[in-house]
């Protein structure tokens, strides 16, 4: 592993990729819920995500139950507002192309305790 320093960062080169040292990764944690673009875009994107991958029966039942979760976890009545508008953005269209896993993928990941609905 070579090992290369630029001003204050030191930068490892192995294998073609160049990882930073564990020392210059100090950013600080920040929660992205902080933001109102979060809230409406988990929505959005779990409408579509329900559109584009779950069997056609599963569709309704997934956004039903996010929006269950998310009614009962987001304290912020802006932040909700905001989480709503994200769904009905969601339900309007911009799906994407529709490629649904198999009823035997929906059987396995159930089995394995991780449903897709959930």
């Amino acid at each position: 592993m070579e090992r290369y320093t630029r001003g204050e960062f030191l930068f490892f080169f192995d294998n073609d990729a160049v990882l930073p040292a564990p020392d210059t990764l100090a950013h600080p944690a920040t929660d992205p819920a902080r933001h109102a673009g979060f809230h409406r875009l988990i929505a959005r994107n779990r409408v579509w995500l329900a559109y584009r991958r779950l069997p056609a029966p599963l569709i309704p039942l997934y956004p039903v139950i996010w929006t269950l979760l998310s009614a009962a976890r987001i304290r912020s009545r802006a932040n909700l507002a905001v989480w709503f508008a994200g769904l009905l953005e969601g339900l309007k269209g911009g799906h994407g192309q529709r490629r649904p896993m198999s009823w035997g993928t929906v059987l396995r990941l159930t089995r394995a305790g991780r449903p897709p609905i959930v």
